[in-house]
């Protein structure tokens, strides 16, 4: 019952004078003990409040104002907090919505914390994409899955989101949910993006050991070429990129926001970049499924080349090639066209070739 009234409270489906007169009885009423703790359940402000108001305006990034040499605190229970967000959220109040979840503070900090990484979503819906990514980059990396990093990448790449009510992060990955573009929106460059990776792998191994997640990154650069290839730098260039690549990776993991130099910008100087951070993920230990990360070179011949020659020094360039070739067996028992299509893996010496046309 008591949900019951929080709701229609917050939702303003109740008139201003009749929420004054059930929030006054409601304080009157003598509760047992065991009861004691829902004694403010319908303290709810109402949206007109003036702390409430001046935090949706954006006039007060504190939370709390002076009232008659009392402290007014905007504090509330974690369940109006939800409805807040749930109602913010139906009206497209996403700007608004941000502003509340900064400053509210509530009983329950752990469930808060929800909340918090709810933020970079209704930034991207609120067309501020660059805003969304800072977000992620400075302080929600950590707390990413797979599957929500792979959302984040495609709301970046797409200017495009989900439409939906969020309660919870993991809703985001919601296969059901229809995706528009976001009204005044860009795709983000892909020097941002990749830098967004970057971050995250750091911060969350399941994203570094996700097939899924290398290849969406991959497929970024590798089919930004014309004919979806992109031209081969020379051979100075390459040698001159061994260095920078790995001192760029450690800023990476170092630094909050790494800067990469205006010359190493392009989509071939940041797939080096990603294949110099795949490279020490693969001399980590075995990676699988790895054929679909691989497939992102095949119009890319020279930058599989160099992943390789990046392996040659290491000791686990061996067991590697066996479990690339372990990989290719198997597909190609499932499926004979499968050779084919991975030819190019061939003309690196991998492994020899299984079936050969006649």
């Amino acid at each position: 019952m008591i949900a019951w009234f929080q709701r229609r409270l917050v939702m303003g489906e109740f008139t201003g004078e009749f929420a004054h007169k059930l929030q006054e009885f409601y304080k009157k009423l003598h509760l047992p003990h065991q009861l004691k703790a829902l004694k403010n359940s319908l303290c709810v402000r109402p949206w007109d409040d003036v702390l409430l108001g001046s935090v949706l305006r954006g006039q007060n990034v504190h939370g709390f104002r002076k009232d008659k040499g009392k402290k007014d605190i905007l504090l509330e229970q974690t369940s109006v907090v939800r409805l807040r967000l749930e109602r913010l959220q139906q009206q497209g109040r996403y700007r608004e919505l941000c502003r509340y979840i900064r400053v509210v503070q509530t009983d329950d900090p752990k469930v808060f914390y929800q909340f918090l990484d709810l933020i970079p979503f209704f930034l991207c819906v609120d067309g501020q994409l660059c805003s969304a990514l800072q977000n992620l980059l400075s302080s929600q990396s950590f707390r990413l899955s797979p599957r929500l990093f792979l959302s984040y990448l495609h709301i970046f790449t797409t200017a495009t989101a989900p439409v939906q009510i969020l309660r919870v992060h993991a809703d985001l990955c919601s296969p059901n949910a229809a995706w528009k573009p976001i009204p005044g929106a860009a795709p983000l460059k892909h020097l941002d993006l990749v830098k967004f990776a970057l971050k995250a792998q750091v911060f969350c191994p399941d994203i570094l050991n996700d097939s899924q997640c290398w290849v969406s990154v991959l497929s970024l650069v590798t089919s930004a070429g014309f004919g979806g290839g992109l031209p081969e730098p020379s051979a100075e260039y390459l040698h001159e990129s061994k260095d920078l690549v790995k001192s760029l990776l450690v800023l990476s993991k170092n630094t909050c926001n790494f800067h990469i130099p205006r010359h190493f910008q392009e989509d071939q100087a940041l797939l080096l970049l990603l294949i110099e951070a795949l490279s020490q993920r693969l001399q980590a230990g075995p990676f699988s499924p790895v054929l679909p990360v691989l497939r992102c070179f095949q119009n890319n011949v020279w930058a599989l080349r160099w992943l390789r020659d990046g392996l040659s020094s290491s000791e686990r360039l061996s067991s590697f090639i066996s479990e690339v070739t372990q990989e290719m067996d198997q597909e190609m028992d499932q499926d004979q066209s499968t050779d084919k299509s991975l030819g190019f893996l061939h003309t690196l010496t991998l492994r020899p070739c299984k079936h050969t046309d006649q």
